[in-house]
């Protein structure tokens, strides 16, 4: 299938699935069936988590220096009980973002340690992978259909893309605005570059590199301040972004013409910070992090009423800052809790979000 019809055949389906708002209202939920595990160490500021196909759910753990795992059927509220972990062999690696290949194993990011890690669940053995480029700062990771493991070079301003196989990583330079999230699907590479926020640096774009000829471009996403921050790739090919300063949930929009248009969905209220989501295509729900509201949110694609269309469910435990989310095979949501690392303001949870 080419490109204008492949992008044509997913829009027909966006169109014919989904039924949706323009701005939306949000109604703040207290939901009762939002249970918190602790992870074993204490401060271990749990980011990047992702399912294996066994159930078990890996994290991150930037602050602890570790690998996690925790069983659901074993763990208790308020316990460690049912997850183990698994430390790194150097220190201050500070690992972030995390994926579960489709052979189940668990690939991590070296945001201190400037290497990709590897660890094998059935051996716990860790294998790391130096990345070329000195102090490229790697984030968020993504497993391609030909199982080439891809992310983002946060510092760098570049792609990598590792083969398993050979253990070879190749780097493709792009354009200056700090590239942070990124998915893969047949033809390109796309990411969010939303610079440096903390710093005052901003960027408001997402980029895509194609796969064939290595040639760069970018959309533009208004205001300046947008801050395109996390990426996620439905079931249905369609691709979604959040705008952390902007507070809003994305998506591109293939149905006319390439570049793709992009679809905004306003979150209501001020500093909600949008930060990571994933899509749950079943149910028509995209679920986000509302990281400045310690808050798990839920944009309902089938609800008519525009005023219905958002809920925000506040979690336990304040100063909380959720970092990153996944579904589990049921459609329950489950997060990490952070914290707010990079004050030294540290969480040691993992979250479950019962719909």
């Amino acid at each position: 299938m080419n490109k204008t019809k492949k992008y044509f055949f997913l829009s027909r389906l966006m169109a014919m699935g989904l039924v949706m708002g323009g701005v939306l209202a949000a109604n703040t939920t207290y939901a009762e069936s939002i249970f918190e595990y602790l992870t074993p160490t204490a401060d271990s500021s749990p980011a990047g988590l992702a399912f294996d196909s066994k159930g078990n759910l890996w994290f991150a753990e930037v602050n602890g220096n570790k690998i996690g795992k925790l069983t659901p059927s074993k763990v208790k509220p308020g316990t460690s009980d049912g997850i183990v972990e698994y430390e790194l062999p150097h220190a201050n690696s500070k690992p972030q973002y995390l994926i579960v290949s489709r052979d189940d194993i668990v690939w991590f990011s070296e945001m201190g340690g400037n290497r990709i890690g590897r660890l094998d669940p059935a051996t716990g053995i860790i294998r790391e992978y130096d990345i070329p480029t000195p102090n490229s700062e790697p984030h968020h990771l993504f497993e391609s259909k030909d199982r080439k493991i891809w992310f983002t070079e946060f510092e760098a301003n570049k792609i990598g893309r590792l083969d398993p196989l050979m253990g070879e990583i190749k780097e493709f330079t792009v354009n200056e605005g700090h590239p942070h999230d990124l998915v893969v699907d047949d033809e390109y590479v796309w990411y969010t570059q939303g610079g440096k926020f903390w710093a005052k640096i901003f960027a408001n774009k997402i980029g895509y590199l194609e796969l064939e000829s290595g040639k760069v471009g970018e959309i533009v996403i208004p205001p300046k301040k947008s801050v395109p921050h996390g990426m996620s790739l439905a079931s249905d090919g369609t691709i979604w972004f959040t705008q952390f300063f902007a507070g809003k949930i994305s998506r591109l929009d293939f149905s006319e013409e390439f570049p793709p248009k992009v679809v905004d969905y306003q979150i209501p209220g001020k500093r909600t910070g949008a930060h990571d989501l994933v899509v749950d295509y079943n149910k028509r729900w995209v679920w986000f992090v509302a990281n400045h509201k310690d808050s798990i949110g839920k944009l309902d694609l089938t609800e008519a009423d525009p005023e219905a269309g958002i809920q925000l469910f506040p979690l336990p435990t304040k100063g909380a800052h959720p970092s990153n989310l996944v579904l589990d095979k049921e459609g329950n949501v489950w997060f990490t809790e952070m914290g707010m690392y990079f004050r030294g303001r540290y969480q040691n949870k993992i979250g479950k979000l019962v719909p």
